[in-house]
């Protein structure tokens, strides 16, 4: 019985622990982000991110279309997200996978890929920092 018992709590520690650990990445992530996207073809695009868990929300200004991100996976260093577009989508393909990761505090690196697992864009992301008031 009391092996039970410790199995139990040691497995509730480390479910305290990785849950300590998806807080603190995604506090790395909070706020605004914007920046530009490329594809490979050389098209590129706007994009502007914001995370204010719990929501996500991710924009393409210059593509007029947008849409939710659902948070699927977290790392030291990096966000995973399923896209799902709300507006706009028609101009954009819908349902793809948003992985961000950090590249320094203020700079984060944006992939996006296709249901096939396939990197279909890349790009660059800067965190706006609010104006001093």
């Amino acid at each position: 019985m009391n092996k039970l018992v410790f199995i139990g709590s040691l497995l509730l520690s480390l479910s305290c622990l990785a849950d300590a650990g998806q807080s603190d990445t995604i506090s790395q992530f909070t706020g605004e982000w914007q920046g530009a996207g490329q594809q490979d073809s050389g098209s590129q695009w706007s994009i502007r991110v914001n995370i204010r868990p719990p929501l996500y929300v991710i924009d393409y200004p210059s593509l007029t279309c947008g849409g939710k991100l659902t948070l699927i996976k977290t790392t030291d260093t990096s966000l995973v997200f399923k896209e799902t577009l709300t507006y706009g989508i028609a101009q954009c393909i819908n349902h793809g996978d948003v992985v961000l990761n950090k590249v320094a505090e203020h700079q984060a690196s944006y992939h996006w890929f296709s249901s096939r697992d396939k990197m279909q864009a890349v790009g660059n992301l800067t965190r706006k920092i609010p104006s001093s008031e």
